[in-house]
């Protein structure tokens, strides 16, 4: 990725009065329906990422996807570069801190394995087109030395989230304390839906979704037996 192109990615946002100032540069289909711009513009690029790739996407191919014109894709985003970075906050990495929260607070009766099973299924069902963008993303921050420290820094948030929750799981179970350090189980955790998602993407319907809760459940089962105290 172009030195240009990543710089964008750490732009800040503008400001609500800044958004509420704005001109109305949308076309006269757009405006007359009422739609939300910006909503409606990452909608668009998620389309066009899946159907054309990130490199070959382009803002004016995004714009009219959305009906709106590139004056206003350009209003709310600094280009395709920003609204790749909204796109995987807003559509794979939220949902995931929800989950995260909902399994640190979850009572022990709440079978978390049925609540991944189930946010697995979502996003492989209606958001399939994000998942894939997140794995585009994997790819070119493979090969790109900048994208890569961002695309580990963003992991590493959420690893770090995720192994405050799978210890405070533990606690609120009653288990031991995890036997291996919960910044690795977090990894694991992570790889697992990581790849589960690839096998699915390149062989659709090879993956059931009820694969990846008996597949934590199976971590989990595995640390209990180790117990505290023993090496792996």
């Amino acid at each position: 990725m172009a030195q240009s192109e990543t710089r964008a990615l750490n732009r800040p946002g503008r400001s609500t009065e800044d958004l509420h100032a704005r001109l109305d540069q949308r076309t006269r289909a757009a405006r007359a329906q009422g739609r939300e711009a910006r909503d409606e513009l990452l909608t668009a690029a998620l389309r066009v990422f899946a159907r054309r790739g990130y490199r070959q996407a382009g803002v004016e191919e995004i714009a009219a996807e959305a009906g709106y014109s590139k004056g206003a894709l350009y209003w709310h985003f600094s280009g395709k570069e920003e609204l790749l970075v909204a796109l995987l906050e807003e559509r794979i990495d939220a949902p995931m801190r929800e989950m995260v929260a909902l399994l640190e607070a979850a009572s022990p009766d709440r079978d978390m394995s049925v609540e991944a099973t189930r946010e697995f299924a979502r996003q492989l069902g209606g958001q399939r087109d994000a998942v894939l963008l997140e794995r585009e993303y994997w790819s070119l921050a493979i090969r790109d030395p900048e994208l890569r420290d961002r695309y580990a820094a963003r992991q590493k948030e959420l690893r770090d989230a995720l192994a405050d929750a799978l210890v405070a799981r533990a606690r609120h179970l009653g288990t031991p304390d995890l036997p291996v350090p919960a910044g690795e189980v977090a990894r694991i955790v992570m790889s697992i839906v990581g790849g589960l998602a690839i096998d699915e993407l390149i062989e659709p319907g090879s993956v059931r979704p009820e694969l990846l809760g008996e597949a934590l459940a199976l971590v989990y089962a595995g640390l209990v037996a180790l117990g505290p105290g023993r090496a792996p």
